[in-house]
C-alpha cells in the first residue's frame, strides 16, 4: 500500500485565499498535527499560492521554527526577497533524488519539511514521498536486526574550492555548504552536529558520522527506517535508475540506466568506496551488501506515493516518519523547500 498525503482543498477552508488559508491553519493547529502525525504528510492544494512569499507565510503559520542553515547534501539556493525559501535541488533533471528523511545524517534533523509548487512540471519531475514506517514494519527480520544491531558509517567526500570536476556524483564544494573558509569553522559545526573531520590532499574534505539506522518518532513511538543508505551507498542511484525506467519506459531513460550500472560497476573495480563522493557502510567499517539495498529500495518503491504537482501545492511533511524524493524531468519545474529546526 502506498504512502498517501491528507489532502486540504478549498472546500475544506471555504476560500482559496492565502490569508484565509492560514486562519484555518491557526484555528485548526492541533487537529492538523494530529493529522499529519498520522498520515505523515499534508497537502495543501488549489489555492493561490502564487509566490515564494505566500509559501513562506503558509511555512510559518504551520511552525514558526523555521531554519535556514543547510549541511546537507543537495545543491540550493535561497528564493530571493525570502529568509526561509530555498529552491528544492539544483541537480540535474535528468539526476534522480532517492528516498530520505531530510539530513537523517544529522543529530538535529528537521521535525518537518514542506515543499511549494511554483512552476508545475510537463514530464516527469513528481515528488514522491514513502512513509518510512511501513519501510521499518516491513522488513526482512533477519536484515532489520543486523541493522539495528552494527549501524551505520555514513561517509561524504567534498572537494576544495576551484577543484570541481564535471561529475554529476561530486558534492558541491565543502566552502558552499559550511559558507566559510575557515577550516577552524568547519570543525566546530561537524564538533556539533557528532561528525567526523578528515582534511585530505588539497584541502579537500571527508566527513564521517555514525548513525542508528532507526529512528523511534519522538512523539508516537512509532520505529522509521531513518538514514540515507538508499541516497549515498555506492549502487543505490543504479537501483533507483532501473526502477525509474521502469516506470518512464522512455529510451532516455533506459540510456541513463545502462550507463549507470556501467559506471557504477567501473566504480566499484577501480576505486575504494571510502573514496566516492557518498556511501554508507555498516558502523564497523565492514561493506553493505548490494541484496541489502536493494531489499531496502524494494520496499521503499512498494509504498511509494508519486505526488503529480500542481501549481501552487503546498505539502507539509513529517521528516521524521515520511521520506521525499525527485524523480527526472524535462523542461521547466521549480519547486521550492523550507524547513524547521
Amino acid at each position: 500500500m502506498s504512502t498517501q498525503p491528507y489532502i486540504i482543498t478549498p472546500d475544506v477552508v471555504k476560500s482559496q485565499n492565502v490569508d484565509t488559508l492560514n486562519r484555518y491553519i491557526e484555528e485548526n493547529k492541533s487537529g492538523l498535527h494530529r493529522q499529519l502525525l498520522s498520515s505523515g504528510a499534508i497537502l495543501f492544494r488549489g489555492f493561490n499560492v502564487h509566490e515564494a512569499s505566500d509559501f513562506e507565510k503558509i511555512a510559518l503559520q504551520v511552525d514558526s521554527d523555521l531554519k535556514n542553515d543547510y549541511l546537507g547534501t543537495s545543491p540550493r539556493n535561497i528564493v530571493n526577497g525570502t529568509k526561509y525559501v530555498f529552491s528544492a535541488s539544483e541537480l540535474p533533471p535528468y539526476y534522480p533524488i532517492m528516498q530520505h528523511c531530510e539530513m537523517s545524517f544529522l543529530p538535529t534533523a528537521p521535525r518537518r519539511i514542506m515543499f511549494y509548487c511554483f512552476v508545475e512540471p510537463k514530464i516527469g519531475g513528481e515528488t514522491p514521498i514513502c512513509d518510512f514506517r511501513k519501510v521499518a514494519a516491513d522488513m526482512n527480520p533477519k536484515i532489520k536486526q543486523e541493522f539495528k544491531d552494527k549501524g551505520l558509517l555514513v561517509i561524504r567526500n567534498y572537494c576544495a574550492p576551484g577543484k570541481e570536476e564535471k561529475n554529476s556524483f561530486q558534492l558541491k564544494p565543502w566552502v558552499e555548504m559550511f559558507q566559510s573558509t575557515d577550516k577552524t569553522v568547519v570543525e566546530q559545526k561537524c564538533a556539533v552536529n557528532d561528525i567526523q573531520v578528515e582534511w585530505l590532499k588539497d584541502d579537500a574534505l571527508r566527513l564521517i558520522s555514525k548513525h542508528d539506522a532507526f529512528k523511534i518518532h519522538p512523539e508516537t513511538g512509532e520505529e522509521a527506517w531513518f538514514n540515507h543508505l538508499q541516497v549515498f551507498h555506492t549502487d543505490a542511484a543504479a537501483i533507483e535508475y532501473q526502477k525509474i525506467a521502469r516506470r518512464q519506459k522512455t529510451i532516455n531513460s533506459w540510456g541513463l540506466n545502462l550507463y549507470l550500472q556501467v559506471l557504477t560497476m567501473y566504480k566499484r573495480l577501480t576505486e575504494n568506496p571510502i573514496n566516492h563522493s557518498m556511501h554508507v557502510q555498516f558502523a564497523d567499517g565492514t561493506e553493505i551488501h548490494k541484496k541489502y539495498v536493494q531489499h531496502i529500495q524494494d520496499l521503499i518503491w512498494k509504498h511509494l506515493y508519486f505526488l503529480k504537482w500542481k501549481k501552487g501545492d503546498v505539502i507539509v511533511v513529517d521528516n521524521f516518519s515520511t521520506s521525499h524524493g525527485r524523480m527526472p524531468f524535462k523542461g521547466p519545474r521549480s519547486i521550492q523547500v523550507a524547513w524547521t529546526a
